[in-house]
């Protein structure tokens, strides 16, 4: 790391970062609503006291939402402390630090692992998609959140997924799901989505919106995450299984405009500054400041636990300067961001050393420098 002037200001003191840019080191804008080159985050440990209550046994690999109706995060499957999958439901109050084991009623999904979730606002609904215990699977089931009762969506015409993508298009009143790989073939890169409009007459059906001109390579393990302004998926990093490499570039998807549109692929210039090459990082798209929120995985040099945000206003990545309270490093785990305190929250994962599942709960949370005590910036950092 250089020093400069003209790149990025910064202060960090006790747990607070404060980071800035700009052409020059002139006092930074006061509200951080409006500016996205400024960042204050700070990372809490929410993890439940030891002893007041149990909590869900898988940690790695497992899918996660935020329920913002009851303000709850909620766990579904992955692997336990011995590696084995599960298919338990659990929810998370992050005021009140307790987890709650969700007594769901009929028939559950299958256990396990490298399955996604999205929030379904419009039918108050977690819908599961895809993973594997042993074979790539194409289970798809649905959480009535409010009855708690699973329903079975299976059917032939969903495609088999496993260390896939999957964001809940806004716009469009769908899951989309990317890349990731089947029975017969590894880093995809076909795009495919499921209509989850109740006034639709494609409602619950999928749709292939793959578009091969100017595709990216295919890959596994990415993060990924839905722009509404842009009306785009945007995705970074990834492994290629098939060469056994990290990625470490940044994409788009523009979503066509138009009904039976064609949408568009567009490789984003995230130069001078952009995260390491990484593999099993998880995203969580934090709307008060339009921002793609990277944290942790696996790149070149081991674990990571590094926090990184894409202003998807600019297309430009700013990375989050560490300091003194922050999650271990870690793979596998998963993220979601709680509408109610407008934080990030971060749940599990594996440590390593080896095979350390982690069962850990995480915030972070932006603020507005006018917000901190800290008024004034004295370390010059740059890249």
């Amino acid at each position: 790391m250089r020093t400069s002037r003209f790149s990025h200001v910064g202060v960090v003191v006790a747990s607070t970062i404060v980071i800035w840019t700009g052409s020059g080191l002139a006092s930074p804008p006061s509200r951080a609503g409006t500016d996205t080159d400024t960042l204050v985050g700070r990372w809490t440990d929410r993890t439940p006291p030891t002893g007041q209550s149990l909590g869900p046994k898988g940690a790695e690999d497992c899918a996660t939402i935020y329920d913002p109706i009851r303000d709850r995060l909620i766990v579904y499957g992955g692997k336990d402390d011995a590696d084995q999958n599960g298919s338990e439901t659990w929810a998370l109050d992050p005021a009140e630090r307790v987890w709650a084991h969700l007594k769901t009623s009929g028939p559950r999904p299958p256990a396990s692992e490298d399955h996604t979730a999205v929030y379904d606002p419009l039918g108050d609904r977690l819908i599961l998609y895809g993973g594997e215990n042993g074979l790539a699977t194409n289970k798809l089931w649905s959480l009535d959140l409010k009855t708690l009762v699973w329903c079975d969506l299976t059917n032939p015409e969903v495609p088999r997924r496993e260390s896939h993508t999957a964001v809940y298009d806004s716009r469009g009143r769908r899951m989309v799901v990317f890349g990731g790989f089947d029975r017969t073939a590894v880093d995809l890169h076909d795009i495919w989505s499921m209509d989850l409009d109740p006034g639709s007459p494609t409602f619950e059906k999928w749709q292939n919106l793959t578009v091969a001109e100017g595709r990216p390579p295919g890959r596994i393990d990415h993060s990924a995450v839905y722009d509404v302004n842009k009306n785009r998926m945007v995705f970074h990093g990834g492994w290629t299984k098939a060469r056994k490499a990290f990625f470490g570039d940044t994409w788009a998807f523009y979503f066509a405009d138009a009904v039976g549109g064609k949408g568009r692929w567009a490789k984003l210039d995230t130069a001078p500054s952009a995260p390491p090459a990484r593999r099993h990082g998880v995203a969580v798209h934090e709307p008060d400041r339009n921002l793609y929120v990277l944290f942790g995985g696996q790149g070149r040099a081991g674990f990571l636990n590094d926090t990184w945000a894409f202003d998807l206003a600019k297309d430009v990545w700013i990375e989050v300067a560490p300091h003194e309270t922050k999650p271990a490093p870690r793979i596998d785990h998963q993220a979601a961001y709680a509408t109610r305190t407008h934080s990030i929250l971060v749940y599990g994962g594996d440590g390593g050393v080896p095979h350390k599942k982690l069962h850990d709960v995480w915030e972070l949370a932006f603020q507005s420098p006018s917000e901190s005590e800290f008024p004034h910036a004295s370390v010059v950092i740059g890249r």
